[in-house]
Protein backbone atom coordinates (compact mmCIF):
# COMPACT_ATOMS: atom_id res chain seq x y z
CA UNK A 1 0.00 0.00 0.00
CA UNK A 2 3.05 2.70 1.00
CA UNK A 3 4.40 2.15 -3.03
CA UNK A 4 0.54 3.19 -4.58
CA UNK A 5 0.17 5.81 -2.35
CA UNK A 6 3.92 6.93 -3.17
CA UNK A 7 3.57 7.13 -6.62
CA UNK A 8 -0.11 8.71 -6.73
CA UNK A 9 1.63 11.43 -4.82
CA UNK A 10 4.84 11.05 -7.29
CA UNK A 11 4.03 13.04 -9.93
CA UNK A 12 2.40 16.06 -8.50
CA UNK A 13 5.55 16.19 -5.81
CA UNK A 14 8.05 15.57 -8.85
CA UNK A 15 6.54 18.94 -10.43
CA UNK A 16 7.13 21.07 -7.30
CA UNK A 17 11.36 19.91 -7.98
CA UNK A 18 12.73 23.41 -9.11
CA UNK A 19 14.74 23.07 -11.80
CA UNK A 20 12.95 20.78 -14.01
CA UNK A 21 11.27 21.28 -17.52
CA UNK A 22 8.36 19.19 -18.13
CA UNK A 23 9.80 16.68 -20.46
CA UNK A 24 12.28 15.95 -17.57
CA UNK A 25 9.35 15.42 -15.23
CA UNK A 26 8.21 12.52 -17.81
CA UNK A 27 11.44 11.22 -18.39
CA UNK A 28 12.22 10.78 -14.64
CA UNK A 29 8.16 9.31 -13.78
CA UNK A 30 8.57 6.63 -16.36
CA UNK A 31 12.26 5.52 -15.19
CA UNK A 32 11.39 5.85 -11.33
CA UNK A 33 7.75 4.19 -11.46
CA UNK A 34 9.67 1.02 -12.43
CA UNK A 35 11.53 1.26 -9.61
CA UNK A 36 9.99 1.40 -6.38
CA UNK A 37 12.18 1.44 -3.89
CA UNK A 38 14.22 4.42 -5.87
CA UNK A 39 10.62 6.15 -5.44
CA UNK A 40 10.46 5.68 -1.68
CA UNK A 41 14.38 7.05 -1.49
CA UNK A 42 13.13 10.10 -3.38
CA UNK A 43 10.75 10.84 -0.82
CA UNK A 44 12.87 10.29 2.05
CA UNK A 45 15.51 12.74 0.83
CA UNK A 46 14.98 16.47 1.69
CA UNK A 47 13.86 18.93 -0.99
CA UNK A 48 16.91 20.72 -1.87
CA UNK A 49 18.63 17.38 -2.67
CA UNK A 50 15.55 15.78 -4.79
CA UNK A 51 17.30 17.43 -7.83
CA UNK A 52 20.09 15.67 -7.62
Amino acid sequence: MVIQESALKFYPTLCEVEGLIEDEHYRTLSKILDHPTQMLIFFSLPSFVRLE
